[in-house]
């Protein structure tokens, strides 16, 4: 195997991580989290203390290899100049004060560098202590057995789904040798919906998915998801790296990783939609309809009850007088059992998304699948023709009049950016619903991976500008390696002990509905680019919402609680709560997460301010539409997955009906290729 960094620059990585993590005595790790002597054994408890990243199995090898499958080779080569610098001199001075190279300064030298770096006015060093610390919290959580014996993460076996859908997927030459009505790209929640609905009308309809498909035969632990069913193994952000962009990159999309929450599209956000876009099916029947229509085909219902981290918050939500609300779930209406593992790929079967749901109807229906890389549409002047994949290194056309694109807000627009759509809207507006997680600690267990994940939101901060833009808090997934890859570090040992209070915490969300948007580009390498700042509009949304979630734990008596604002230290029992709280709501999180795109190529009755006409169709040539959260106007505001549907489902309506028409579309309009 290859190795992507040389032996001198990983001693200095692994110099960097074993800071970040660092060895100290079990007396001093009881002395921080005290509860953990009764509820470990002290071998566990020995070695979780003594233990440092450059230990870890397995931790170096993946340092080799999903690095370089998954970060570009420019910002590889920018880690490797850095600790090219921390090895020198003259760097170490630059970076550090200091001559002596970083990996050779004492322990508690190197933790003030990194300190001083995560609170530096210097946006280098800011990104340089994001980049190195993130990444070495990250790999040691990923690969760490002590650390998930020393959390007691060790959950019952999920129970398999009693039958599952054994598709099959064909050969591109077998794909390039069929007859197409119809081609998806994608199938996450828009494609699943259209490749459904196509399907059944009678349509001869291929459904192409770059990502992999994992059976129901057997479960996926945490780190196997992250690796092989999140775009780039979530190692993928903004360009200026301020943004964790989560999305799917699996068979059924973001519906197979999702947390099966299934909120229709607030008032709100329809009548801002159907007023500056000219788009009145937000505001019709018709969508309320389709709305309805895609919860009924899933069995949305209310939770029957919840976990223990959803009855703290709305009890805390309750104790504060906030609106709150029981988030439904596409679950059948039966029991779903997976826990937080559901992020994993749902194998209990209870999630009804794509995989065990809109994909089992197109299936049975005739639709036929293909695993390949959408490289780009072909057109024969303004008409699409068929779509190029690549399997490997091999590229091949496949021929179809209809083409429906539905590869996600991050990838759909750069589809058609690599096919030279001349549309200047496409990835014009991407919006990604920013992020920041609060955490409480808390005297008792709190049993934070057990039960149904996401069964709560407080919507009192929701409408803070006109049309319906602010903040909603809801309950975080709390598997071990996501959650705490999140969690601000404040020093090794602090860490090290916040790590093993994981099983005494609450995580809380704040998500919020951006107003400002961003910009999907294409790389170098023809590959997806998000040109993508938090506004100071929503950055100060999300700093409210923060202190709401804050109060919250705080009404519940949490013992500490720990926010993502650069240089706030965590509140512990005794400090002055008002004084906190005005620090956190001055102090801009020190970086975001975000699990929803939307927006890339929004729909609009103006080909000025939209992509896609108010069928979905792309402006500027015939036979494509989109038909996934890429279309959507802007922000949804709540999680976007029943919002999605529901417009797909209007969009194949038409195709449809174009369809049995005997017609591919109307006229294209707008500018030409």
């Amino acid at each position: 195997m290859k190795h992507a960094f040389t032996r001198e620059e990983e001693r200095t990585l692994m110099a960097v991580f074993d800071t970040a993590i660092p060895a100290m005595t079990a007396a001093e790790l009881l002395e921080l989290v005290p509860s953990l002597a009764n509820e470990v054994d002290e071998k566990t408890v020995a070695a979780f203390a003594a233990e440092v990243p450059s230990q870890v199995p397995g931790l170096r090898e993946e340092l080799h290899t999903i690095l370089p499958a998954h970060v570009t080779p420019e910002k590889i080569a920018e880690l490797k100049m850095v600790l090219r610098l921390m090895r020198g001199y003259l760097g170490s001075l630059a970076l550090t004060g200091s001559l002596t190279p970083f990996e050779s300064q004492p322990l508690a030298v190197r933790q003030k560098q990194l300190l001083a770096w995560k609170v530096s006015v210097i946006p280098v060093y800011r990104k340089l202590y994001d980049t190195l610390v993130k990444l070495g919290v990250a790999l040691y959580t990923r690969n760490s057995a002590t650390f998930r014996k020393v959390v007691r993460y060790d959950p019952a076996p999920v129970p398999l789904a009693k039958s599952y859908y054994d598709f099959s997927f064909m050969s591109v030459v077998e794909a390039a040798q069929g007859k197409w009505d119809a081609i998806i790209i994608g199938s996450g929640s828009g494609g699943g919906v259209a490749a459904k609905a196509m399907s059944e009308a009678g349509m001869r309809v291929l459904v192409i998915e770059k990502g992999e498909h994992f059976d129901q035969s057997q479960s996926y632990p945490e780190p196997f998801a992250l690796n092989n069913m999140f775009e780039r193994a979530i190692l993928m952000s903004t360009q200026d790296d301020s943004v964790a962009l989560l999305a799917g990159a699996v068979f059924g999309g973001g519906s197979t990783i999702n947390w099966a929450a299934s909120l229709q599209t607030t008032a709100a956000v329809r009548e801002n939609w159907a007023n500056e876009f000219n788009l009145p099916y937000f505001t019709s029947p018709e969508f309320q309809a389709d709305l309805d229509y895609v919860c009924d085909v899933m069995g949305v219902s209310v939770p029957k009850d919840h976990n223990t981290q959803n009855k703290i918050f709305l009890e805390g939500a309750r104790r504060m007088g906030y609106i709150r609300a029981v988030v439904p779930q596409n679950d059948g209406g039966e029991d779903h059992g997976c826990g937080h593992a559901c992020a994993n790929g749902c194998v209990s079967g209870g999630k009804k998304g794509g995989v065990h749901k809109w994909l089992v109807d197109a299936a049975v229906a005739g639709a036929s699948f293909l695993r390949a890389d959408v490289r780009r549409l072909e057109f024969t002047k303004r008409v699409a023709t068929g779509v190029t994949v690549r399997v490997g290194k091999e590229e091949t056309v496949i021929a179809a009049p209809r083409i429906i694109v539905a590869g996600g807000s991050i990838n759909s627009p750069a589809i058609l950016l690599r096919s030279k759509v001349r549309n200047p809207r496409v990835g014009a507006s991407i919006y990604v619903h920013p992020t920041n997680y609060v955490y409480g600690v808390f005297k008792e267990d709190t049993h934070p991976t057990d039960g149904v994940i996401l069964t709560a939101v407080v919507e009192e901060f929701a409408n803070m500008t006109p049309g319906g833009y602010g903040p909603r808090i809801e309950t975080g997934l709390m598997q071990p390696v996501l959650s705490t890859t999140l969690l601000p570090w404040a020093g090794g040992q602090v860490h090290k002990a916040r790590l093993a209070r994981h099983s005494h915490m609450v995580g809380l969300i704040v998500i919020t509905r951006d107003k400002d948007s961003g910009r999907v580009t294409l790389d170098k390498y023809g590959d997806a680019a998000v040109n993508y700042s938090v506004s100071a509009t929503d950055a100060h949304n999300i700093q409210t919402g923060t202190i709401g979630a804050a109060e919250i734990l705080h009404a519940m008596g949490a013992e500490e609680i720990i926010v993502a604002a650069r240089g706030v230290p965590s509140w512990k029992t005794g400090d002055d709560w008002a004084t906190w709280k005005e620090q956190v709501r001055v102090t801009r999180p020190a970086s975001y997460g975000s699990a929803h795109q939307m927006g890339s190529n929004r729909m609009s009755s103006r080909p000025a301010d939209g992509a896609c006409d108010p069928n979905g169709a792309l402006y500027g040539v015939n036979g494509v539409w989109v038909a996934d959260a890429s279309v959507l106007p802007t922000s949804s505001g709540v999680n976007p997955m029943i919002t999605t549907m529901a417009v797909a489902q209007k969009i194949v309506r038409g195709v449809v009906d174009g369809w049995r028409g005997g017609s591919v579309a109307a006229p294209a309009t707008g500018p030409r290729l």
